[in-house]
């Protein structure tokens, strides 16, 4: 359970080396959004990008090497229902395919496991929420973490937070790690965050509370939502920053 309220940019930049981070939450003006980034350690991790599809917004290889789930996966979804999914690998795809066959939010993401990446065993972060209108409701967010006691029991733990409606200027976030890049140390605990701007706002703000030899993208979207011909269009367009290339909605 989030047990403080942190700043916005307080949040951000806080460890050295976060992994990947989301944000569900409200702006300053009422606004849903949903928030990811990314920071790597390594050429590989760092080899990708954030790509906006129809509907989502996809993590890619820039190598044109082989796929690997754990690097290259869907991190922001919405559904046919109304309710976004965002998360930091392929379990934004799962989850969704159990919404639509019929499981709770709550069911979907207690499924979940920590990533198979041993020795670290990094948390799968996952938020969700339904969208209506300017109102975003029914917000979960969890970490899937493997037990710091007994890493190598067959079950994940699970930190989460329910929220039944958010209010103006509220959300919640996680990130993958605690820790800087000499010392990986897991996280997956959501926290309460103030959020004081408009979504827009928070592109830079994400970026510039990043280690700069670590960041490799950042994305952040609306959920109120024009999504005509299931797309994004207009002001409701997606912002992104990537390492090396600067601001894209593309």
């Amino acid at each position: 359970m989030a047990s403080a309220i942190l700043g916005f940019d307080e949040f951000v930049a806080r460890y050295q080396y976060p992994g990947r981070g989301i944000v569900l939450g409200r702006d300053s003006a009422g606004e849903g959004f949903a928030a990811y980034w990314l920071t790597g350690r390594s050429e590989a991790s760092r080899a990708r990008r954030i790509e906006v599809g129809p509907d989502e917004l996809e993590i890619v290889d820039t190598t044109s090497g082989p796929t690997d789930p754990l690097r290259h996966y869907v991190a922001i979804m919405r559904t046919d229902g109304g309710r976004i999914v965002v998360g930091n690998g392929t379990q934004v795809a799962e989850v969704v395919a159990d919404l639509s066959a019929g499981a709770s939010a709550f069911e979907a993401l207690t499924a979940l496991e920590c990533e198979p990446d041993p020795p670290i065993l990094t948390p799968r972060i996952t938020a969700t929420a339904v969208v209506d209108g300017s109102e975003v409701r029914e917000v979960i967010v969890s970490g899937a973490v493997a037990h710091p006691r007994w890493p190598e029991a067959p079950s994940s733990l699970h930190h989460l937070v329910h929220v039944p409606a958010l209010a103006i200027g509220e959300a919640y976030a996680t990130t993958t790690y605690a820790g800087e890049t000499t010392a990986v140390l897991t996280s997956g605990q959501p926290v309460a965050v103030e959020v004081d701007a408009k979504w827009p706002d928070l592109l830079e703000r994400i970026w510039d509370g990043l280690d700069p030899e670590l960041r490799v993208a950042v994305a952040v979207a609306p959920l109120i939502g024009d999504l005509r011909d299931g797309r994004y269009i207009g002001r409701h367009e997606p912002l992104i920053l990537q390492a090396g290339t600067g601001r894209s909605t593309t």
